[in-house]
């Protein structure tokens, strides 16, 4: 099973938008995918959106903490980037489209 995090600033499930930021974000729309079809779909709060500063870290140390493999977002600033890739998190940019058709462009 692979558990992917889409950044949102929505809680619709995967009706939810992509959004372009990621440290920021207010949420993150977690699914659970084995074998092409979705197993769960749920959103938890992204700790990092409402911080001064140090949002990418803490939105990287949520998605530990959730076992996420993948993270998609708009965009990811230098910080949670390098915290991705040092963990061996996968990441995608995009962002403006519902969380179900990311889910389709993502190929994990």
């Amino acid at each position: 099973m692979t558990r992917i995090a889409f950044a949102s600033e929505e809680d619709k499930g995967l009706d939810s938008e992509v959004s372009s930021r990621f440290g920021r974000a207010k949420y993150f729309v977690i699914v659970d995918v084995e074998n092409g079809e979705v197993k769960q779909v749920r959103a938890v709060e992204n700790p990092g959106g409402a911080q001064p500063s140090g949002a990418g870290i803490k939105a990287v140390q949520k998605l530990v903490d959730e076992k996420v493999q993948a993270a998609v977002a708009g965009a990811f600033g230098p910080n949670s980037l390098s915290a991705l890739e040092e963990l061996g998190i996968k990441h995608f940019e995009l962002s403006g489209i519902p969380v179900r058709e990311a889910l389709k462009k993502i190929q994990i």
